[in-house]
């Protein structure tokens, strides 16, 4: 930026440069009949987010940028902001896509959550990264769910009813806490002591349900049906 002294030549009108220069701001005139280039928006993502994070501790998300002009945004910066407004992290972008896209660079960033139990909206935010004005800023919100210290381990075993195999891969939610079976059909969760609604579901299965407290380590089986589709004779006979 030209900084100019209290004797810079100016006009009495508008402050326009006696060289004939632009208001300060105005930027170059386009050709006549020619409209000004409509600047790039930047569309911002995160994904990764935990379903649900100890009170005080760090977690990790996962940050997208994208410009809508298919420009380059490799080495883009990405802030964090939290509920408050205050920003907690910032991020530069790396300078490959995301797999299977051909402009949406990202890069992982580690934050700590509150301290204090309850559903916070944090956001991240990338600034307008182009001086000349080519690219908008863009931001996303995300939930960041806070909850006290486990205190129970949850064990739930998936089992076909029939033929009594594991089923590998079910998955198993207790709101806001997820994660799905192992090859013996099993799955752990680390929850606080309460009420829950239990929910286990596999692929060609009658997803289980179980809704009840859970105040010490448990142990729940799902005994999971095979979800048959009936013919027009069995739903007539």
């Amino acid at each position: 930026m030209i900084q100019q002294d209290d004797a810079s030549r100016t006009s009495g009108a508008g402050g326009v440069d006696a060289s004939g220069g632009e208001p300060p701001g105005a930027g170059p005139t386009p050709p006549d009949g020619a409209a000004a280039a409509e600047p790039h928006t930047t569309r911002v993502v995160v994904w990764d987010t935990p379903p649900a994070i100890e009170c005080g501790k760090r977690f990790a998300v996962r940050l997208g940028v994208a410009c809508s002009g298919k420009r380059s945004a490799a080495g883009w910066t990405v802030e964090v902001h939290d509920h408050d407004g205050k920003q907690r992290a910032t991020a530069t972008v790396g300078a490959d896509p995301w797999p299977g896209t051909d402009a949406l660079h990202h890069a992982q960033v580690e934050l700590d959550a509150p301290d204090v139990e309850g559903l916070y909206a944090w956001k991240a935010v990338a600034p307008a990264n182009d001086a000349s004005g080519a690219n908008t800023g863009g931001s996303a919100s995300f939930p960041v769910r806070v909850v006290a210290a486990p205190a129970c381990l949850l064990t739930v075993v998936a089992r076909d009813a029939e033929s009594r195999s594991p089923v590998e891969g079910a998955r198993v939610v207790a709101h806001p806490y997820r994660t799905v079976t192992d090859e013996r059909g099993v799955a752990r969760l680390r929850i606080p002591a309460g009420e829950y609604r239990l929910f286990v579901s596999g692929k060609g299965y009658v997803p289980f349900r179980f809704d009840g407290a859970v105040e010490a380590d448990t142990t729940i089986r799902a005994e999971l049906s095979q979800d048959v589709e009936l013919s027009d004779a069995d739903i007539w006979s």
